[in-house]
């Protein structure tokens, strides 16, 4: 592997390290197989567009040139990593799901109340 692929690999990896998941959670979140992450990180593979662009797209606040190139700082526009697990996730949308269905049952019943005084009166 080349010194340049190298390097890459080791902001990859830098990536990968700060974003506090294990290569299956990091490589669903980027799109990629967990195959490719584990060969960059393990140097056996160098960093193809296919990670590198899908890191730049996934993960918020990544500096596209330091990944490329190395010119820059890692902090320099780099924000810690906020990951949702699937389960996390999955329980947000069963619950606003939920609180939505709720609202409108909650408003039907409010306008039956409402017509119901008005007809009264």
């Amino acid at each position: 592997m080349k010194i340049e692929d190298k390097k890459r690999s080791d902001r990859v990896i830098s990536v990968f390290n700060d974003s506090g998941l294990n290569q299956r959670q990091f490589a669903e979140l980027i799109g990629v197989s967990q195959q490719l992450v584990s060969a960059v990180i393990n140097y056996t593979k160098k960093p193809n567009e296919a990670i590198l662009l899908a890191i730049i797209d996934k993960i918020k606040g990544i500096d596209p040139m330091w990944l490329l190139t190395g010119v820059g700082s890692e902090k320099n526009n780099y924000e810690p990593l906020e990951v949702e697990s699937p389960i996390e996730l999955h329980i947000k949308n069963i619950v606003r799901k939920e609180f939505e269905e709720l609202s409108v049952d909650i408003l039907q019943k409010l306008s039956n109340i409402e017509d119901s005084v008005k007809n009264s009166n």
